[in-house]
């Protein structure tokens, strides 16, 4: 028998075991696909969300101590979420990444002395074309009286209408913003579709249990071909249900991708076949249904708990360490920095770190599900 002809014979009997593919495929994900749904509307609707802003002082003069003040007065804090950063280069990834809204700097020596008449000038960073960050500095800028002593930077700012002490640089032409909300859905989502590795855990043991490869020891088919077909019918097995989330994410963001949905399948594709080589992994090394169910639910709680502290950005210690082996982590980055126009290195980074997952863990699972054939 060839390899194809196992896959396929191994397909048949993944899809005839209805009640699993239900549990860990069509469910998870219509479950998912519906609380992605409500979180955000609920999310959207009665509950206040303050928008994130961060702000950079280069200077020290008056105005500089005067714009620090004035960020932390209640009336600022009561709608805007402030926080201050260390560098204008730590401001900046913030903004493109999708976490402030908005970055307000001041650089060094632009305010030496505006009671005589210098010149200062205060700089937006932000998502939005017109973020409503600059009435915050609009507002400073008149609880101080010094309208006349700001310059307008002029260039290719776009805003019309406000002081001219206020320079806006545009770093996102779409001016989209990723909420909360929005993330505890798309993590949640990716988590349960990570589910889906057990079906290749559940595979594996079921075919030790009724002594599958004890007669294909016995049998004149290579193993290595047995163990290849099955991984490519479980992984077949769960395309679909992939391919559904594809489709979903095309539907609501599909305006957005900017032609980007070849990455979306390679992606999903490599994570796919992560995990299926998962799942299969914990069943040889578990050899029981129990064990290996816990083993794979825990190692993919684990893998989404560490993507969803990078999310909200507060991962540190042990699991900052080790982003770089979840693959729900690299899927998050591609689906928001393809849909909210993060850096093109940043999507390339995560789709290589996924091709190195899946070209170090198909052999390791071959090589475990491998048998000395007669």
């Amino acid at each position: 028998m060839s390899i194809f002809q196992i896959t396929y014979y191994t397909l048949l009997r993944n899809i005839r075991n209805w009640k699993l593919l239900l549990l860990l495929v069509i469910v998870p994900l219509l479950t998912c696909i519906m609380d992605a749904n409500l979180m955000t509307n609920r999310n959207e609707g009665l509950k206040f969300e303050k928008a994130k802003i961060a702000y950079f002082n280069d200077d020290s003069s008056s105005v500089a101590a005067e714009l620090d003040q004035f960020l932390h007065t209640k009336e600022i804090l009561t709608s805007f979420e402030v926080q201050r950063v260390n560098s204008l280069a730590e401001g900046n990834r913030l903004v493109t990444s999708g976490k402030i809204e908005a970055l307000i700097y001041l650089e060094n020596n632009s305010s030496p002395s505006p009671k005589g008449g210098q010149k200062t000038i205060i700089e937006i960073v932000s998502n939005r074309e017109n973020s409503p960050t600059r009435l915050i500095v609009e507002s400073f800028i008149n609880s101080v009286n010094a309208s006349t002593a700001f310059h307008q930077s002029g260039g290719n700012s776009k805003i019309a209408g406000v002081s001219s002490g206020i320079k806006q640089i545009a770093v996102s032409p779409t001016g989209k913003m990723l909420k909360d909300a929005d993330k505890f859905s798309l993590l949640g989502l990716l988590e349960m579709i990570s589910f889906g590795a057990l079906l290749g855990c559940f595979s594996v043991v079921n075919s030790i249990k009724k002594n599958t490869l004890i007669r294909f020891k016995i049998s004149p088919i290579n193993s290595l071909s047995y163990v290849s077909g099955q991984f490519l019918s479980n992984f077949l097995t769960l395309c679909p249900s992939y391919g559904l989330l594809i489709a979903f994410f095309y539907y609501v963001w599909g305006a957005f991708m900017k032609g980007n949905i070849l990455t979306f399948i390679m992606a999903f594709l490599l994570f796919t076949v992560i995990m299926t080589a998962l799942g299969m992994i914990a069943g040889y090394l578990t050899k029981k249904t129990g064990l290996g169910a816990l083993v794979t639910v825990c190692s993919v709680c684990f893998l989404t708990a560490a993507a969803f502290v990078q999310a909200l950005g507060t991962a540190q210690g042990f699991l900052k360490g080790i982003l770089f082996l979840s693959p729900q982590n690299h899927i998050y980055i591609i689906i928001t920095d393809t849909i909210f126009d993060g850096p093109a290195s940043r999507i390339h980074g995560s789709l290589i770190s996924l091709a190195i997952l899946a070209a170090v863990l198909t052999p390791m699972t071959l090589l475990m599900g491998r048998r000395k054939a007669v």
